[in-house]
């Protein structure tokens, strides 16, 4: 019951914010690539395993949890692309009105200040009915690092119980940024595709980027460097280093703290990265940047 308890607490701790937005022609998201090319604006309130106070927040089914709230604005009269969230969400629409319809033909539109509870696992979209922009603030529970927003077209049915027997395609559109500070493609996961051994995404580091320094705890990790140059820094005060180029493949250990970073300062660099855990974003371990780790001196 405590659970529970806090859990609901935490759907029901909504940021209210002011937003500014701007107006655009109608469109739709269906036939587009992503919805940031239909103008809509995605932030990133808060994002973390932990409340206020720096305690952690209780497990979900014996894994960590997160919550993350996002204020999201969509462009009046674009229709967003189909998508299921994997995990439980609930939002309030601060301004403009907004239709929600699922695949099954369930809808219901929302007025400034009303609430929803969204859909798990149900492929659903959003319509920004206009005249103003819709802007609602979603906050997302679920274990930690998992994937809170799947494009519809990433799975044949979320809900398919013959995923063991069926070769699903996954066609990711859009971007989810990693607990070590990069943006990926979810490729394959357990979440979209009913894998239980294996994950696959394709990463991008930004020019002069990099990422936080960390290790998979209990996954090999093996990379494809689609595209650029990349400085791998890595051991336990990250002491050493590899240059690797496009065509390269690398293997890292279970365990073994690393840290990339891109050489370019003007073009990305891009790898495919494959890990034999389905979920392997809840496995993710940062580590204390170099200079203030104690056993660096």
């Amino acid at each position: 019951m405590k659970k529970k308890s806090t859990l609901r607490l935490f759907v029901l701790a909504f940021l209210v914010a002011l937003v500014n937005a701007t107006e655009m022609k109608n469109a739709r998201a269906d036939n587009e690539p992503n919805a940031a090319a239909l103008g809509v604006k995605v932030e990133t309130l808060i994002r973390s395993d932990r409340s206020w106070n720096g305690d952690l927040l209780p497990k979900l089914n014996d894994v960590q949890a997160e919550v993350r709230v996002l204020r999201i604005t969509v462009p009046a009269g674009v229709t967003l692309p189909r998508h299921f969230h994997p995990v439980i969400n609930a939002g309030v629409l601060l301004q403009g009105r907004l239709r929600v319809e699922s695949d099954d033909g369930a809808s219901q539109s929302l007025q400034p200040v009303q609430a929803i509870i969204e859909m798990v696992n149900k492929v659903h979209r959003g319509i920004s009915l206009g005249p103003d922009p819709a802007v609602i603030v979603v906050v997302y529970v679920g274990p930690k690092g998992s994937p809170i927003t799947v494009p519809a077209t990433s799975a044949l049915n979320p809900n398919s119980t013959k995923k063991a027997n069926e070769i699903v395609t996954i066609r990711p559109l859009t971007t989810v940024d990693s607990q070590q500070g990069l943006m990926q493609f979810v490729g394959i996961s357990g979440a979209n595709s009913g894998a239980r051994g294996l994950s696959m995404n394709r990463v991008v580091i930004p020019p002069g980027g990099q990422a936080a320094a960390h290790r998979h705890v209990g996954s090999e990790s093996a990379i494809f460097l689609l595209a650029g140059r990349v400085e791998t820094f890595y051991g336990p005060c990250l002491e050493k280093s590899v240059i690797n180029q496009t065509g390269d493949f690398l293997f890292i250990p279970p365990g073994v703290i690393h840290m990339p970073v891109n050489l370019s300062a003007s073009e990305a660099a891009i790898a495919i990265v494959a890990r034999n855990d389905a979920n392997e974003q809840e496995h993710v371990e940062l580590h204390t940047p170099p200079g203030k780790a104690t056993s660096c001196f």
